[in-house]
C-alpha cells in the first residue's frame, strides 16, 4: 500500500512539472545526458595505437636481429620506429575524433 501512496505523488509531481513547462513554452522531453563513454573509449583506443606499435616494432627488429645475427641494432631501430608509428596513428585518431565532435557541435 505504501508503494501505490508514493507512485501516486511521483505521478502527480511529474503532472505538475509538465503543466509548468508547457505553461512556460520549455521543452517537455528529459535532458539526454552527456556520452561519457565515447572519451573513455577514446582513450583505451590511443593507448592500445601507442603500446601495439612500440611491441610490434620490438618484435619485427627481435625477429629481424636474430635471422640476421645483428642483435642489439635493428631490434632498438625498429622499437623507437614502432613507437614513432604508435604515436602518429593515436595524433591521427585524437585528430580525426576531434574533428568529427566540432562538426557535430556546429549549427546546421
Amino acid at each position: 500500500m505504501a508503494r501505490e501512496d508514493r507512485s501516486s505523488k511521483f505521478k502527480d509531481f511529474d503532472e505538475r512539472v509538465r503543466r509548468l513547462r508547457t505553461e512556460a513554452d520549455l521543452p517537455g522531453g528529459e535532458p539526454e545526458p552527456p556520452d561519457r563513454t565515447k572519451y573513455g573509449g577514446a582513450g583505451v583506443q590511443v593507448g592500445i595505437e601507442l603500446v601495439a606499435g612500440v611491441i610490434g616494432g620490438g618484435l619485427i627488429g627481435y625477429g629481424l636481429d636474430r635471422w640476421l645475427e645483428t642483435w642489439p641494432i635493428l631490434f632498438i631501430l625498429f622499437f623507437f620506429l614502432g613507437a614513432a608509428a604508435g604515436t602518429l596513428n593515436a595524433y591521427r585518431y585524437i585528430r580525426r575524433a576531434s574533428l568529427e565532435e566540432g562538426q557535430k557541435s556546429r549549427p546546421k
